[in-house]
């Protein structure tokens, strides 16, 4: 009796190991399975990580090497030194065309008198293609001295996006609209709903010269460009210059206001020389009328003085 009761015990002790054995085997497979099932979502043929669905909401930029948004407006200002005017301006506007820009407006100043001689001024706005405006502003320092140079930049892509989104609202209402004619009978409706069409398709009209104007000043930059002809270029010394160099540059520029000095010297002792030859001869003539005038008064005094009393 004993050994059949431990016998049983033993039985169902088996049977329960076996239980719980398949149990376990069984959870560690499906976790298996949900794993293996969930894999393919998350990697690719290679092992590597699948790239993620984009998230709604989100503006992604176009070129995944910029850091920018897609909708900027660049704006460049420079302003640059020359001896050579003409050149120089011939240069500017080939590298313009190499790089496939064009000239907006452009003013040239004649009336710029220094050292008398009639230096040149001219004011540029011009358009360069966005992709083309680091190679321009890199080639354009090999053709004059640059002395200052400024960028701005204006994100516009939150108002294109709302441009954009009024501008689908305002062909949906003119669709709806025109649906609504062909089925209009009254007189009254019809003009009624042509009212609204046209003021629809006038506010359609400013919303896409809108986005065109946006399209036009993101995709063309804008360089606002001063050039100036001058006697004698800056030397553009900074506290990075080295002392040698910055001597040197003091010396031939001291030099070269001395030299300067002295021809304005020259010149104006040449534009004073005829009215000096004047004041000289007026001068002169003053000074013998004062003399001739002390004699007549000296020889009457001494007349009366020989007069017997």
């Amino acid at each position: 009796m004993k050994n059949f009761k431990f016998s049983y015990l033993l039985v169902l002790f088996l049977v329960f190991n076996l239980i719980f054995a398949g149990c376990s085997s069984n959870k560690n497979e499906s976790a298996t399975e949900e794993v293996q099932n969930s894999a393919p979502d998350m990697a690719t043929d290679s092992g590597s990580i699948a790239p993620q669905p984009e998230m709604e909401g989100i503006d992604y930029i176009s070129d995944p090497k910029s850091i920018e948004p897609d909708k900027i407006i660049t704006t460049v200002s420079i302003y640059m030194q020359t001896k050579d005017f003409m050149p120089t301006v011939e240069k500017l506007n080939s590298l313009i065309e190499k790089h496939k820009g064009y000239i907006e407006t452009s003013n040239i100043s004649y009336n710029n008198y220094v050292y008398s001689s009639a230096l040149k001024r001219s004011e540029y706005t011009i358009r360069i293609p966005r992709e083309n405006l680091s190679n321009f502003k890199k080639e354009l320092t090999e053709i004059g001295n640059i002395i200052s140079e400024n960028t701005s930049k204006m994100d516009i892509t939150k108002q294109y996006r709302d441009t954009q989104s009024r501008l689908k609202v305002l062909e949906t209402k003119e669709a709806r609209i025109l649906a609504l004619l062909e089925k209009a009978e009254k007189m009254e409706d019809i003009i009624a709903l042509e009212n609204q069409l046209s003021t629809i398709i006038y506010d359609k009209e400013n919303l896409t010269a809108n986005i065109m104007n946006m399209d036009d000043s993101v995709n063309y930059s804008t360089v606002n460009f001063q050039l100036e002809e001058v006697a004698k270029l800056s030397s553009g010394d900074n506290i990075k210059t080295p002392f040698g160099t910055r001597v040197m540059n003091a010396l031939k520029e001291s030099a070269y206001y001395a030299g300067r000095f002295f021809e304005d010297a020259i010149i104006a002792l040449i534009y004073f020389f005829p009215y000096g030859i004047v004041i000289s001869i007026i001068g002169y003539l003053v000074l013998k009328i004062i003399k001739r005038r002390k004699g007549k008064s000296i020889r009457k005094d001494a007349n009366k003085d020989q007069t017997p009393q």
